[in-house]
């Protein structure tokens, strides 16, 4: 029997997507992920008891990497949406259980750099396990507050280069808060639109132009998240697989430009760097544009690459040169014949206090030479 082939301009039927929903404490993000489609929660935070009559489905506590890794297909056959309940939490498991195997281990007892690669790597396939068994996998995670000049940002709480990642893989995901309405009143809403203060991505077009979603009592509205992921899904199965890559990798282009302008120093740049490898691997079609977007916002601050340790540096604090150093050079400068601004234009500077104490000789040095050529003039 032939395969059968599903062209370019054929919508390919999805059957389980990635949603990330993270939050502010207390906004009930386990209770929502109760009512996706026949659930389980891998409780990796240990919370789901604090959910109390909304918890209506299937549990496995976790205390250890092996209590999820060791779940056959046959166990989770009954269920049809797997919540990671958080993510950040997962992924920390993993790592301890990575720890437990010696050669994994720097001397002072963190995961080797290999090890950290492997981490992700075994998050990666159990993810796509799951996606392959035809479960939906809803990813919960805490929201950060972080501050880029005078804006406020939220963000999942996890690191850069794993938030990168999963931003990458989900489908849909959403910043759930709390807002007051035209009544006075407190309502929670999810927001799938990406904006100045917060990262989403809506590849499910929920939401309408606004991208919010309400969440309603979940006592009354038990399938909420199931039908906001059979939204998504109705959605996405509307579209080729051509119009369903590129409008994913305009999103990812979007949120990496957001991720860059909210850079504030050389460890974030690295961890961008490191996204940008995978992505060039995968040949991204928008790999070079995010290049040159890093480059730009490295160029802002200040840092510099260092080939040798393939790793940007933040840029050395300025040490000006003295006031006593200022009146010596500028003996120096009359000793040669020149004057202090043909000098400090030479150099592109407005004051001899610009010049760094560490360049103090190499300055002289060049007031040497601009001394020399004009006596050559």
């Amino acid at each position: 029997m032939a395969l059968p082939i599903i062209t370019a301009d054929q919508a390919l039927n999805v059957s389980a997507i990635i949603t990330y929903i993270y939050a502010d404490p207390g906004l009930g993000k386990t209770s929502l992920g109760f009512t996706a489609d026949k659930a389980i929660s891998f409780d990796f935070d240990r919370g789901a008891h604090r959910t109390g009559e909304l918890r209506r489905g299937a549990v496995v506590p976790v205390q250890c990497w092996k209590d999820v890794a060791d779940l056959t297909p046959q166990d989770l056959a009954p269920y049809n949406t797997v919540v990671i309940d958080t993510v950040g939490a997962m992924l920390e498991s993993i790592k301890t259980h990575l720890l437990l195997t010696a050669n994994n281990r720097q001397k002072d007892g963190a995961l080797k750099l290999k090890a950290q690669g492997l981490a992700n790597q075994t998050f990666k396939q159990y993810i796509n396990t799951l996606i392959s068994l035809g479960k939906d996998v809803v990813f919960i995670a805490h929201a950060s507050e972080d501050q880029n000049g005078e804006q406020i940002i939220y963000r999942p709480d996890l690191g850069g280069k794993n938030r990168n990642e999963l931003y990458r893989i989900a489908d849909i995901m959403g910043y759930l808060t709390t807002v007051t309405t035209g009544e006075g009143k407190n309502a929670r809403v999810i927001s799938f639109k990406p904006s100045p203060t917060h990262h989403a991505k809506n590849s499910g077009a929920l939401g309408g132009e606004t991208g919010e979603v309400w969440v309603p009592d979940l006592k009354v509205n038990p399938t909420f998240l199931a039908d906001v992921i059979a939204q998504a899904k109705s959605h996405i199965n509307t579209l080729t697989p051509a119009q369903l890559a590129t409008a994913k990798a305009i999103e990812e282009l979007e949120n990496w430009k957001q991720s860059c302008e909210e850079v504030e120093h050389a460890g974030d740049l690295n961890q961008l760097t490191e996204s940008l490898e995978d992505l060039v691997k995968s040949k991204h079609i928008y790999a070079e544009s995010m290049r040159q977007c890093l480059l730009l916002r490295a160029k802002e601050l200040g840092s510099k690459f260092n080939k040798q340790t393939n790793k940007w540096e933040n840029p050395s604090e300025f040490q000006g040169i003295s006031e006593a150093h200022r009146d010596q050079l500028q003996a120096f400068i009359d000793e040669r014949g020149l004057d202090t601004k043909t000098v400090c234009e030479y150099l592109g500077i407005d004051s001899l206090l610009q010049i760094e104490v560490s360049q103090i000789q190499a300055v002289q040095q060049e007031i040497d030479n601009l001394a020399k050529q004009g006596m050559t003039a």
